[in-house]
This record gives C-alpha cells, sequence and structure tokens, in this order.
C-alpha cells in the first residue's frame, strides 16, 4: 500500500526533487510459510497487546520562534499553545463559546450587571471622547457613558458628582484545572499573568491595562470579578475580562523559578518550554525540525478520555510542495493552513481523488493586506519616511498616494494569479458578507483604474519627466520603495504580482524584500511593529467582530503605549477612532452596526492599508484523521485539539 501511494506521488508532482530522496520500501516478506489453522488452535491464546500509541503529525509551513504568552503574536505560536493551553473561550461560527471558564458572563445569566455609579473629583473613568482613562480633577472635560446608551458632557467642579455606569463581570474556571506538575490553576495564577503582562516590560498592548480595567477582586480560588472602568463599556464584556494564567508557584515571587517579567521575557525555558494545564504537555523542541507535545496525564478532562492522541508532533516543513509530497506519503497527517495551499489546489484535488488526502476549504476571516507606514519611528530612514509630495509633506502620509497605489493594482487579478480562485477581493477590513459590513454604496470601491492612479500621484509631483516609463519628481528622484512580507509561498508569488502590476501599469518600482522572523517580532526591533517599513504585507486573524481596533490611535506600538499594539501603519484618526470606539462599546445590535459603518467609510476613504482579498482557510488532513474542524471564525485548526484522533 505505501509504494503504491509513493508512486501515485511520483506520478503526480512535477518536480521529482519536491519527493522525499529516501521513500519507505513496501513491508518485506517474512520468508516463513503461515501456520495452519490445526496447529494455531492446539496452541495458547496469545497474550493481548496494549494498542499502539497513537501518534499524530501536524506539518506546519513555519517553526514559531516563541511559545511565550505575552510575546509576539504569530498563527504558528497559537498551533502549538492550543494544545499546552485550554484557551479562554473559543470565537466560533461568529459566536462565543467558553473553554477555560464555566460560561460566559452575561446580563442575562447574572454573571454580569451593568449598575450607575456617581463620580467626582479624585476618581478614574473611563473618557468616551478620548478613549481613555482620566482622574477628574476640577476644570476636567469628560464624555461620560450613561446607563442608558447616551453620553454626557461635564465639566469638573468641587463637590460634585456626574452620573455614568459600571459593567461587572464575574468569571469562574472550572474546577480540577492544574499545570501539568499538579499544582492547581488558581486566581493567584490569574493575577500574576495580569500583573507580569501590565508590566511596562512586558511588550503587550497597555490599553487593557490601563483603559479597560478598574480593578479585579478575587472571590474564591477558582473565580474573581472583573470590574471595568466606570464608564467603559463593549459589545463583548462577557468574555473582554477572562484572563490566561501563568504558573505563579513557578515564576512568581517566592516561586521554584521566580523571574521579573523582563526576565521573563528572555528566559530559555519560559520562551521554549511553558508549563502546559492544556491536553498536552511539551517534551522536546528540536530547533528547525520539529516540536513534540504529549498527553498531559493531569489534564481536567482526562475523565472524558481526553485527548484522544498520546502524541501530537508538529513538524516544521516550508517548503509547500514537500509538504504535500509527505501529507500524500503518510508522513504528515495533517497540513496546516500557514502553508498557503491555495496555488497547489488543483494537485491536492488529485490526491484527494487518489483518497491519499481530504482538504477542507471555508470562508474565513481572514485577510490580505498592504500596509503603508504612515508614521515610522524617527530612526527610519526608508522610503517611508523620505520621500515627499510636491508641497514637502511626506508622501505616504498622504491618502491620495495610498489611494493611487489601490487603483494601480488589479487585484481580482492579484486573486487569480496566485489562488487559484481560493479567495476574494475585500473592500474593507470586513468581509462583504459579514453582518456588520456597510454595504458597497457605503464605502469607497477601488476599481483598477491605473490613469485614475498616475493622475493622483500627478497632482502629488510624481510624473514620468523623461519618458523612461517610471515615475520620478523631475529631481532626478524616481518613485521606490520597498515591499516587505514573512517569507511565505504565497506572498512571495502576491509581492512578485504585485511588483510587476505597480511597474507596468503605473511606473512604480518596488524592491521586494523576504524576511524572517523579525518581521513580525515586537517593537522597537520588527519591522511591521516596529514602524520600521515602507509597504508591508500579511494577513490580520480576525474574528467575530468587524477589526476596526486594529488601526484606532490607541493601538500604535510605541515606548508610551506599548510594542505590542496593533497600530502597525500609524494611523491616527480622531473621527475613526470614535465610530470604532462607539461599534466596540455599543450594547445594542442598531448601534454597533450604524457605527460600524461610519468606521468603514472613513477607512476606505483614508485607506491606511489595502485589503488585497480575504483568504480561504485551507487545512489537509490524512484519510484516517478525525476530529479536526476548519471553523470560519476561529484563527486556529487546533481549537479542538483534545478531539482529534486516528482511526484504523
Amino acid at each position: 500500500m505505501l509504494k503504491n501511494r509513493l508512486m501515485t506521488v511520483l506520478g503526480l508532482l512535477i518536480v521529482a526533487s519536491m519527493i522525499l530522496a529516501a521513500c519507505a520500501p513496501a513491508e518485506p516478506a517474512t520468508g516463513e510459510a503461515p501456520a495452519s489453522s490445526e496447529a494455531a488452535s492446539s496452541e495458547a491464546p496469545a497474550a493481548t497487546e496494549p494498542p499502539a500509541p497513537k501518534v499524530m503529525v501536524a506539518c506546519l509551513a513555519q517553526e514559531p520562534s516563541t511559545l511565550y504568552l505575552y510575546s509576539e503574536s504569530a498563527l504558528v505560536k497559537t498551533f502549538v499553545l492550543d494544545s499546552l493551553y485550554d484557551g479562554t473561550f473559543d470565537a466560533r461560527s461568529y459566536s462565543y463559546q467558553p473553554v477555560l471558564y464555566k460560561d460566559l458572563a452575561t446580563f442575562d445569566n447574572g454573571g454580569a450587571t451593568n449598575t450607575a455609579l456617581e463620580v467626582g473629583v479624585g476618581d478614574t473613568v473611563y473618557d468616551a471622547a478620548t478613549d481613555s482613562a482620566v482622574t477628574l480633577e476640577v476644570g476636567s472635560v469628560v464624555t461620560l457613558n450613561q446607563l442608558d446608551g447616551s453620553s454626557l458632557d461635564v465639566t469638573v467642579e468641587e463637590g460634585q458628582t456626574y452620573p455614568t455606569m459600571q459593567i461587572v463581570a464575574t468569571y469562574a474556571m472550572h474546577d480540577g484545572v492544574t499545570w501539568e506538575d499538579g499544582t492547581p490553576v488558581t486566581t493567584d495564577d490569574i493575577l500574576f499573568s495580569y500583573e507580569v503582562g501590565a508590566s511596562p516590560d512586558t511588550p503587550t498592548s497597555k490599553y487593557f491595562y490601563t483603559t479597560q480595567t478598574q480593578k479585579i477582586e478575587v472571590v474564591d480560588a477558582q473565580s474573581y470579578m472583573y470590574y471595568f472602568m466606570p464608564g467603559f463599556t463593549s459589545g463583548t464584556y462577557f468574555v473582554d475580562g477572562m484572563i490566561a494564567p501563568l504558573p505563579k508557584h513557578v515564576y512568581g515571587e517566592g516561586g521554584s523559578n521566580p523571574l521579573s517579567p523582563a526576565e521573563m521575557l528572555a528566559d530559555e525555558g519560559v520562551n521554549r518550554d511553558p508549563l502546559a494545564y492544556g491536553p498536552f504537555k511539551l517534551v522536546e523542541w528540536i530547533a528547525g525540525d520539529s516540536i513534540i507535545v504529549e498527553k498531559n496525564p493531569t489534564y481536567w478532562r482526562a475523565g472524558e478520555g481526553l485527548p484522544y492522541l498520546d502524541q501530537l508532533i508538529y513538524r516544521f516543513i516550508p517548503d509547500t510542495n514537500a509538504l504535500i509530497a509527505q501529507l500524500a506519503s503518510g508522513e504528515c497527517d495533517m497540513g496546516t493552513q500557514d502553508a498557503a495551499f491555495e496555488g497547489s489546489l488543483p494537485l491536492i484535488r488529485q490526491f484527494e481523488a487518489e483518497g491519499l488526502m481530504i482538504p477542507q476549504v471555508v470562508a474565513g476571516t481572514v485577510f490580505e493586506h498592504l500596509d503603508f507606514n504612515i508614521t515610522p519611528v524617527e530612526s527610519y530612514a526608508g522610503a517611508a519616511a523620505t520621500l515627499t509630495a510636491s508641497d514637502g509633506e511626506r508622501l505616504f502620509a498622504k491618502k491620495e498616494f495610498r489611494q493611487a497605489i489601490a487603483y494601480c493594482l488589479d487585484r481580482q487579478a492579484i486573486v487569480d494569479a496566485t489562488t487559484n480562485g481560493a479567495a476574494l477581493v475585500q473592500n474593507t477590513y470586513t468581509a462583504s458578507d459579514h453582518p456588520f459590513y456597510a454595504g458597497d454604496e457605503n464605502v469607497t470601491v477601488y476599481e483598477f483604474n491605473p490613469d485614475k492612479g498616475k493622475e493622483l500621484l500627478a497632482g502629488l509631483g510624481w510624473s514620468d519627466t523623461d519618458g523612461d516609463g517610471l515615475l520620478d519628481n523631475g529631481a532626478g528622484e524616481t518613485l521606490a520603495f520597498e515591499h516587505s512580507t514573512r517569507t511565505n509561498a504565497l506572498r512571495e508569488k502576491v509581492t512578485q504580482v504585485v511588483q510587476a502590476q505597480l511597474k507596468d501599469n503605473c511606473g512604480i518600482t518596488t524592491t521586494i524584500a523576504l524576511v524572517g522572523a523579525e518581521f513580525f517580532a515586537d517593537g522597537p526591533d520588527g519591522m511591521v511593529f516596529g514602524r520600521a517599513y515602507d509597504m508591508g504585507e500579511f494577513a490580520w486573524l480576525t474574528g467575530v467582530e468587524p477589526p476596526c481596533n486594529l488601526y484606532i490611535s490607541s493601538q500604535l506600538p510605541s515606548a508610551e503605549l506599548g510594542w505590542g499594539n496593533a497600530n502597525n501603519v500609524g494611523f491616527l484618526n480622531a473621527e475613526f477612532d470614535a465610530a470604532c470606539n462607539a461599534a466596540l462599546q455599543a450594547l445594542d445590535e442598531g448601534t454597533k452596526s450604524a457605527e460600524h459603518a461610519k468606521a468603514q467609510a472613513i477607512f476606505t476613504e483614508e485607506l491606511p492599508s489595502i485589503p488585497l482579498f480575504a483568504r480561504a482557510k485551507i487545512l489537509v488532513t490524512g484519510p484516517n484523521i478525525v476530529g479536526v474542524i476548519m471553523d470560519p471564525t476561529a484563527n486556529s485548526e487546533f481549537w479542538n485539539v483534545e478531539s482529534f484522533d486516528i482511526v484504523q
């Protein structure tokens, strides 16, 4: 059987070198004649052998650089952490399901309350006008959200109080959750995790700690009350205060290996051997090859027979064709979405017809985009910081420049050339079938129109003055900048198509930079989140809510606000901030929909980022793998890894 499968691989793959050089031979004959039935019946019954361990190999296109909870964001890191931790909650099929916690904390089930509150001088409150927490002083002018959904503008006076509201949610973890060393997971671990995340030495967004949260009160070992900042509202209040634990008994004061937040960020054990409380525990990380996890005997759901697998091996295979070959040969049981299978779908379908693999293709919330570095760090000296318009302002800061780039690109042709149709052109950061999409009629749609693009660029002082087919500023400088991305099969294709289109359609020169893990590293050292690039390309993993918060001013990656923030484009627009925050904080669907529409209209007009297309989420499994489900709004396909199984 194995020999037949390998012959099929040899017949279907175009390049023979993509097939593994050492193909396993067919099972050798033993050279012994079968025993007769009479002889067999006279022998004593053979002892029953224990079942062979269930070992599954999941093949990833990239290797994570760290597994530390409070380090850089990366999908491949999530793949592994899903096996080591039970997530606080899952976002599946445009809804939320609790995981580590017993239930969502809603107004309806009594898990949360929203009550009126009086505030005055000395109180810290959420100011809806500035999207920040402020301490009230005499003369302070603030906008306070009210219990009925309205807002109230006040000028603070001594001795006066003013009405606002406060949401308090109670979150309770499941009983019996323990770390892999047998120590119970408690609210001490929640508070420790909160303190580490809030530390200025931890590169997380500080919005959660300084703006959203007032305080946390422990109820007992498994539950706590989470107090939102007075005046702060959120449409996802029922999960917003759920915090993932960190092992205080190891890294906290008095622990076996106490570390400061700065030390945790650099510690080898924290980054490469995190203590697990989920279905699996890490047993080995072979750099450049694999991460091996095995069944965690202290898993709190072990009594249900979970996980089904005994061992899970995450193997790193950056070449998509080699990964497909190993799927077909049975050496990989699963290929993850980061492998960019779009370009290989015809081949995968052929293998599917042979019964060698099963692809899952679903419409997802992942969108590929081109980001402009509108607000580069002061130390950056690339084109985003130095190219100027005819009025002397930075070119990348001009919305007309960004609009021109959009007009110069035929995005449908990009989809056709790079994804085999497994993608959909997207106008904004929300898919067109999302219930909160504003509608084509309410956003700016950039149809392919290179003449319009060149007209806008000419208005900024860039045209072909010497007739060489390339745009220049009339002073000997050509319009050229760098297009950077993390090395990835799909993005390598996209960068090449974008490069050709910009040059052929509008006379713009780009240099492609394919970058390793430093592309996504937290600032100030990383490129994207260190705001040290010209035009960057990657995919945002979004979820149930339209992700306007990726572009709000308070999410600017910086030393002041936190290098782990998401607004790497440096988009600073007060009207957008107001609409986005109103949408995210709205407790009623009508307000939420209207404010999301406002935010999308502003975004598409200003265009800090060009959404290229919504990517299909594609994973591939072997025919004997069950329980793997690619969900549209679950970012990682390992969301239910404890239920993965192998059938014979």
